[in-house]
């Protein structure tokens, strides 16, 4: 098994950057009204970049979902992801310009944004896409040794299909993030020099959860 050390190369800056006023963020996967961006940790290439609209979304977007836009295939082996507030306040014109600017260029699915303690499963998730890639990180909610998974299924040109989340105990209130971090750097899992998308090659002792959304073109 090959998952890197916790305290090296896996970098986690913990912080809460929801904008002030946001709705209910205690009930969602990620807090709502914020972008995030995943990108190539190496070369700083933008991968996928995500934005979560809250109750007062932009035209033509749906309140309480996150709308998922892939830039680029996924081929690296360690991704960061950054999350930040949008600059202007929801409601206005140019929140909804800089909404639609975070998502341009890329292919863009939506998912649902709130989740329950009750939609963790327990056990492994089985992709159906024709390629797939697990990403492990130092969990910011837990203590020391505690990690959490990201498993994106890939078609077969590298467009993303779904994001599966991984924890090691279920969440409270089924948040992924009680806090969001302001930076999280992931690591591809790999047995020996094959990749993995089995969590339990990142911790075999963990009784794992997931969460499974469905994704759809936006």
């Amino acid at each position: 098994m090959s998952t890197g050390s916790i305290t090296s190369e896996l970098g986690v800056t913990r912080g809460d950057l929801l904008p002030k006023g946001t709705d209910q963020p205690y009930k969602t996967q990620i807090p709502i009204d914020s972008k995030l961006r995943f990108s190539e940790t190496s070369t700083g290439n933008p991968l996928l970049q995500v934005a979560v609209a809250g109750l007062t979304p932009p035209g033509g977007y749906t309140a309480k979902t996150e709308y998922w836009s892939r830039l680029a295939p996924f081929k690296s082996r360690a991704i960061t992801l950054v999350s930040s507030g949008f600059t202007h306040p929801r409601g206005t014109a140019e929140y909804a310009e800089e909404f639609r600017k975070w998502l341009v260029g890329g292919s863009v699915l939506s998912t649902g944004q709130e989740a329950s303690e009750q939609q963790w499963t327990q056990g492994i998730y089985l992709p159906t896409s024709p390629a797939s890639a697990l990403y492990w990180a130092v969990d910011p909610d837990g203590p020391i040794g505690r990690r959490i998974g990201l498993l994106v299924e890939l078609g077969s040109a590298g467009e993303l299909r779904n994001a599966i989340w991984y924890k090691m105990e279920r969440p409270q209130k089924g948040l992924v993030f009680q806090e969001i971090p302001s930076k999280l750097t992931f690591t591809q899992v790999f047995v020996g020099d094959t990749p993995s998308i089995d969590p339990r090659d990142i911790d075999p002792q963990s009784a794992w959860y997931y969460y499974h959304g469905v994704m759809r073109p936006a």
